[in-house]
């Protein structure tokens, strides 16, 4: 009896060294299918017109990114009034209060949920930038479609998570920094955005067209055309975009290697602070060990808690004039905010990031105290939407040049876009700080002076860090950075 089970312990330890075996020949085989497929991808041409081509599609996803990261703003006050039943349509009523509060801890609850982002993101480092790219286009249409058919407020704050689940990826931008030349990359990144906010006035043109005041429900099909274009482009893109040229040039290096050679550059990423593959982990620790990242979070993190007011604009328009002056501010303030997003990415190549961040930063504050001013002194529809499209476009640019741009510039290739997505979402820490706040005290105060009295020292704060600690990173090789590039 004994002998048997000595046999069969010696059986089970022979199939578990021969199963390991085979996993190890077949991730080996993997990895050989995978660079074969990557060394033809470099090999094959991509055409005179590739760039011109992969920057309208680029483009248009970016369109869909910033369609669904304000929908849910702009229809708040009128999908509240429908799901809540408010009959009388009043954004200063305690039962729209009510519904706030109902709501608006979700939006706070959110930026929790979003600690699984960066190893969501984390995963093109390893199976390529294009797959995320459909993933997180069609994602953003799915999470539309979900709040589009809502009649329950569970099924709207489940869509609401999902569209704020895949719009901080911003998979799009990572593709345009990878594929653009390196003297252009803010630019192509500033004009593809600017192009999309402005796109952002179609909002108010829906809701011009599908939104009446006397049809409680009309709000759901302002959601539909960017539903049916989401989807349908991100489905689209798997098929006619190519793989980034810096996502193959490093994946193809690191499988070229022998496994000792593997062993030996990990034990050096590890002395480091990173590694080839990226991780979420392994990004942490880089972020917090390397000094230009670690003011970069710092400065990401205190600007960040200011951005709850682009939550509520809508509730502050709709409390100051009707729902058709409310249409027009729609219409304006993306116009403007647009043309701020696509001059600041020409100074961001010509002026570097620091200047820029300072100026933009300086923008957002002086355009938010003139919305709030246009809303309180009854100053009309064009006035406020001017002052919040220069708030927000000062507010968002300066938010991709020094949570988006800054870090991929300062981050190795092989850990780029997990320093990406899991900076974004330790600095969403800084967003759950303001939102709290907010939903603390807006049931004590005016949610316009909240504004003022939790922006302004937030941002005051981060632009003093950006300009005594943080390093300039305009002209930097992408291909070349290391961790002791900004030591």
């Amino acid at each position: 009896m004994k002998e048997e089970r000595k046999l069969f312990r010696e059986q089970r330890k022979l199939f578990r060294e021969q199963m390991k075996l085979l996993r190890e020949q077949m991730e080996l085989l993997r990895e050989q299918m995978e660079l074969l497929r990557l060394n033809r991808e470099a090999q094959r041409p991509k055409g005179a017109y590739y760039l011109l081509f992969a920057m309208i599609v680029l483009t248009v996803i970016y369109i869909v990114d910033e369609i669904t990261s304000n929908m849910n703003s702009a229809m708040q006050p009128y999908a509240l009034f429908d799901l809540f039943h408010i009959a009388s349509r009043n954004v200063n009523t305690p039962e729209y209060t009510n519904a706030i509060n109902t709501v608006a801890p979700w939006q706070v609850a959110s930026n929790l949920f979003l600690i699984i982002t960066p190893f969501y993101k984390a995963l093109s480092d390893r199976f390529g930038r294009r797959l995320f790219l459909m993933i997180n286009t069609v994602g953003m249409g799915v999470g539309m479609l979900i709040v589009m058919t809502s009649h329950s407020t569970v099924q709207y704050i489940l869509g609401m998570l999902a569209m704020m689940f895949f719009t901080p990826n911003d998979m799009q931008v990572l593709y345009i920094m990878e594929t653009a030349p390196k003297e252009k990359r803010a630019t192509y990144s500033f004009i593809a955005k600017g192009i999309a906010l402005i796109s952002v006035s179609l909002i108010g043109v829906l809701s011009r067209a599908f939104l009446k005041e006397d049809v409680p429900e009309s709000w759901r099909m302002v959601y539909l055309i960017p539903v049916i274009v989401a989807i349908v482009v991100g489905a689209g893109s798997f098929l006619l975009m190519r793989e980034t040229p810096v996502f193959v040039e490093q994946r193809r290096g690191y499988l070229s290697l022998t496994p000792e050679e593997r062993r030996i550059k990990a034990e050096e990423d590890k002395k480091n602070g990173t590694a080839e593959q990226g991780g979420v982990f392994r990004a942490i620790r880089f972020i917090f060990k390397n000094r230009q990242l670690r003011w970069i979070f710092i400065a990401g993190f205190l600007f960040f808690a200011t951005t709850f007011y682009t939550s509520y604009y809508s509730t502050v328009l709709e409390g100051a004039m009707t729902t058709a002056l409310v249409s027009t501010a729609l219409i304006i303030y993306p116009l403007v905010n647009g043309v701020v997003t696509i001059v600041s990415g020409f100074f961001s190549d010509k002026l570097g990031r620091k200047k820029v961040c300072l100026i933009l930063g300086g923008l957002a504050l002086l355009g938010l105290l003139a919305f709030v001013l246009a809303c309180r002194l009854n100053w009309g529809p064009v006035a406020a939407g001017i002052a919040y499209g220069c708030s927000i476009g000062g507010l968002w640019s300066m938010s991709d040049t020094l949570i988006l741009t800054m870090p991929a510039e300062s981050s190795p290739s092989g850990m780029r876009a997990s320093v990406m997505g899991t900076i974004s979402v330790m600095i969403g820490a800084g967003m759950f700080i303001g939102q709290a706040l907010f939903l603390v005290l807006q049931n004590f105060f005016p949610m316009d002076i909240l504004f003022l009295c939790i922006g302004v020292p937030f941002m005051a704060v981060s632009l003093i860090l950006i300009m005594l600690k943080v390093r300039e990173t305009k002209d930097v090789d992408l291909d070349n950075v290391t961790a002791d590039t900004f030591r």
